[in-house]
């Protein structure tokens, strides 16, 4: 198999994140636990076609969380969305493999069903179907 989906993390929080949940299918080179130093930046790869989620929570007191979604599936769009300042950036809805970048602490620029755009379209976080 090859890599469906490149997801690359960039921590523009100023604090440590820590990768704290993984559902549905699994990355190659991500589990949790995982950390990205403040301004750091990670890119993760999965060769999986289905739905796959992650989340990534500050390692400070009050800590912020964000939870990401996205697909790269055989026989429809790529699709990704992000919780709240996730920082989603703009995404191509056609092509293997895809790259989705998320800029934690910043607003998002794209949704589940719109890779330019961000009219709030999400998915239930953890919805494998």
């Amino acid at each position: 198999m090859s890599t469906r989906v490149k997801l690359v993390v960039k921590n523009d929080t100023g604090v440590v994140v820590k990768c704290t949940d993984i559902r549905c299918e699994k990355f190659e080179n991500l589990s949790e636990g995982h950390t990205i130093a403040p301004y750091g930046e990670n890119e993760f790869t999965t060769e999986t076609s289905d739905r796959i989620f992650c989340t990534f929570t500050e390692q400070s007191p009050g800590a912020g969380s964000w939870q990401l979604a996205m697909t790269c599936p055989r026989s429809s769009r790529n699709s990704a969305c992000g919780s709240y300042n996730a920082g989603l950036q703009p995404y191509e809805r056609t092509g293997t493999p895809v790259t989705f970048t998320f800029i934690l602490g910043q607003p998002n620029e794209a949704d589940w069903n719109h890779g330019d755009i961000n009219v709030l379209d999400v998915i239930r976080y953890g919805d494998c179907s």
